[in-house]
């Protein structure tokens, strides 16, 4: 047998575990979105979908969300690719960084939303949960660029010295441009993150009706899911998936080009 074929055979659990797992419940979550109802089972075309993005917390939620993606997303890659870099140096203190770079998501959610609530108090507006996503989650997109650029050839940054290339300009010039797949990888897991962030922003606020500057896409499916309302919320999840693969495939598209 071919090393191709072994490592298909390899893969098939894992298929096996995305179809049962993933694509059939997405499947009854799009019927759930063009029915009339949960126990009305007769096709309704697309007025759910229309409902929801007329609803106007749909509307505040998705402008939240995107600006929460904007503001966040950018520092997320730019300081994941920073200090990766800085990562490579190999003193103490960068060693000490790349090792607790995972840290904050091992510590309790209940007491870091605590902890920054105290922090932030007199603070109204979205910037605790920025920093709250920025912090958390960070130290992922570390260890996943700090893995990606050890495997550089070292030979290309002493040749760069050797020429009198700066730190800056070996990173903006061989380390990114070499790298170049892995950020996007952390450009989308920055995104699928800052969908995850509201776990932590429920903690802060402690409350299904934030104030409005901080009111995301997960608290409009969370209140509709409460609501019992699964039409428009399955309506919300269909276009909120087929987002993020239309990002996903815009990332790897030059990868596939190649």
């Amino acid at each position: 047998m071919k090393f191709s074929s072994k490592m298909k055979l390899c893969l098939l659990p894992a298929a096996l575990g995305i179809c049962l797992f993933y694509l059939l419940p997405f499947l009854r979550v799009f019927l759930y979105s063009v029915m009339q109802g949960q126990y009305r089972w007769k096709f309704a075309g697309f007025k759910h979908y229309m409902k929801t993005l007329s609803n106007p917390y749909f509307q505040m939620a998705c402008c939240n969300t995107l600006l929460l993606i904007v503001c966040c997303v950018p520092l997320f890659v730019l300081g994941a690719v920073l200090l990766s870099f800085l990562c490579m140096r190999g003193n103490r203190l960068c060693r000490v960084l790349r090792k607790s770079a995972l840290l904050p998501l091992f510590l309790p959610s209940v007491s870091v939303a605590g902890a920054f609530a105290a922090i932030f108090a007199a603070v109204d507006s979205p910037l605790p949960v920025y920093c709250l996503f920025l912090w958390k989650y960070m130290g992922m997109g570390i260890v996943i660029l700090s893995a990606a650029f050890a495997g550089v050839d070292p030979a290309l940054y002493e040749a760069a010295r050797l020429d009198g290339a700066g730190s800056f300009t070996i990173c903006r010039k061989i380390t990114v441009p070499l790298c170049i797949q892995p950020i996007k990888f952390t450009v989308v897991l920055a995104v699928v993150y800052s969908f995850r962030t509201f776990r932590e922003s429920f903690l802060y606020y402690g409350t299904n009706y934030p104030p409005d500057h901080s009111y995301t896409l997960q608290y409009y499916m969370n209140n509709q899911f409460l609501k019992l309302d699964y039409q428009t919320m399955a309506a919300a999840s269909v276009m909120i998936t087929v987002l993020l693969s239309a990002l996903i495939v815009l990332l790897t598209r030059g990868r596939r080009a190649k």
